[in-house]
C-alpha cells in the first residue's frame, strides 16, 4: 500500500470521520457504558480521601523502568486514580491501581463493554481496521499461519482473521466473551494467560488488542509471550497512545483514562523500550483513529464525545494526525529480537 491507499484505508474505520463523535458514541451504546462505569467506579472510592478503599489498592513502581512511584509526578487524578508521569523514562501510569483479586472478578462478569464490542456499527468498523491492520502484517509475516488473540473479546478480529486463512485461537476469560466465542465456532481458552495450556515457539502472530494498557505487570506479561512466538513470528499490539492529539487536548477528559481499568498509557519510545527489554524489536508503527470529533467539539466549547460543534480548526486533517504519530492508537508490530 502507497501512504496515500493507507490514509484512505485509515479513514474507513474512523468513526470520527464517518459518523461523527456524537453518533458514534449514541449509535453504539458508548453513552450509556460510560454512566454505568461512573457509577461502578463511585463505589470504589472511599469518599472519606477521595481515593481508592484501602483494602482494595495496590502502589506500583513504573511498569517500563521500574522507578519507584515517589520518581514520577502527578499529572492528574481522576475518579480518585492518580495518573503519573515517569521522571525516569516517561512512562505514563496510573498508581496505585485495583489489586488482582478485584480486577479479576471484574474482567470476568463485565458485560457492559462487551455489548459496546457486539454492536454491529461497531463490529462493521472494527472489521475494517482489522482488515486494514491484517494488510500491514501481510508485509511481516505471510503467509498465513497460527495466529493467537490474548484477550480476544468476543472474536471479531480472529473471525475476520479466519475468514482470510489464519488457523486462530483466543485466549479470554469473561464470561459473556467466552459465550459469543463458543457460539463462534471459535476455539477459545478460558482462562488468563498464565494459566494457558498454550504450545511454545508455534505461533507465527500473536495479537493483543488493548490489551497491555490494562496490565499491571506489563513487563512480566510479554516475557511470558516471547516463548510462543516462531523465530520469524510477529507480536500485533494496539494500545490508546498518551501523545495522541485528543489526549493531549483533552486530558483527563479524554475517555482514553479511565483509571480502574486502563492503567499504562504507552508512546512510541516508551513501548518500543518495554518490547526491546524483553527480546522483541519493533518493525512497524503508526497511529489509527483520529478522534477530530472529539477535539473539535472541545474547541467547540461542547461535551467531547457527545456536542456537534463541526470542523473548527480546518488545518487539522488526518494525514497531518498521522503523519505525526498523533493518533488515538499506536499500532505496532514487533518481531523477535535475534
Amino acid at each position: 500500500m502507497t501512504p496515500e491507499q493507507r490514509l484512505e484505508r485509515k479513514n474507513e474505520f474512523d468513526a470520527s470521520l464517518t459518523l461523527g463523535a456524537r453518533a458514534f458514541n449514541l449509535a453504539t451504546g458508548r453513552d450509556a457504558h460510560l454512566e454505568r462505569r461512573r457509577i461502578y467506579k463511585e463505589r470504589l472510592i472511599d469518599a472519606s480521601t477521595q481515593s481508592l478503599h484501602r483494602g482494595i489498592a495496590v502502589q506500583r513502581r513504573c511498569p517500563v523502568c521500574g522507578a519507584a512511584a515517589d520518581c514520577a509526578r502527578t499529572l492528574f487524578v481522576k475518579d480518585g486514580f492518580p495518573h503519573l508521569r515517569c521522571l525516569e523514562c516517561s512512562m505514563t501510569y496510573v498508581s496505585p491501581v485495583l489489586n488482582q483479586e478485584r480486577l479479576h472478578s471484574h474482567y470476568l462478569d463485565e458485560t457492559s463493554y462487551t455489548e459496546v464490542l457486539l454492536n454491529d456499527v461497531n463490529r462493521a468498523l472494527d472489521e475494517k481496521r482489522f482488515h486494514y491492520c491484517l494488510d500491514v502484517l501481510d508485509q511481516f509475516a505471510a503467509p498465513p499461519g497460527r495466529l493467537l488473540d490474548i484477550g480476544c473479546g468476543p472474536g471479531t478480529f480472529l473471525t475476520v482473521a479466519k475468514a482470510r486463512g489464519w488457523s486462530v485461537q483466543g485466549v479470554e476469560f469473561n464470561k459473556a466473551c467466552v459465550a459469543a466465542l463458543t457460539r463462534a465456532g471459535i476455539d477459545v481458552i478460558d482462562v488468563p494467560l498464565e494459566q494457558a495450556p498454550l504450545d511454545a515457539g508455534s505461533y507465527r502472530c500473536v495479537a493483543l488488542w488493548d490489551v497491555l494498557e490494562h496490565i499491571p505487570g506489563a513487563a512480566d506479561f510479554l516475557a511470558s509471550i516471547h516463548p510462543l512466538l516462531r523465530t520469524d513470528g510477529i507480536l500485533m499490539i494496539e494500545v490508546p497512545q498518551i501523545d495522541s492529539l485528543v489526549s493531549r487536548v483533552l486530558h483527563e477528559k479524554s475517555a482514553t483514562f479511565a483509571g480502574d481499568a486502563h492503567i499504562n498509557f504507552f508512546n512510541v519510545a516508551t513501548l518500543t523500550r518495554l518490547l526491546e527489554q524483553n527480546g522483541f524489536v519493533v518493525r512497524e508503527a503508526e497511529t489509527l483513529l483520529t478522534e477530530l470529533g472529539a477535539i473539535a467539539n472541545h474547541f467547540g466549547f461542547e461535551d467531547p464525545y457527545l456536542g456537534e460543534a463541526g470542523v473548527v480548526v480546518d488545518c487539522l486533517t488526518p494525514k497531518y494526525i498521522h503523519d505525526h504519530l498523533l493518533g488515538a492508537r499506536l499500532f505496532v508490530l514487533a518481531g523477535i529480537r535475534s
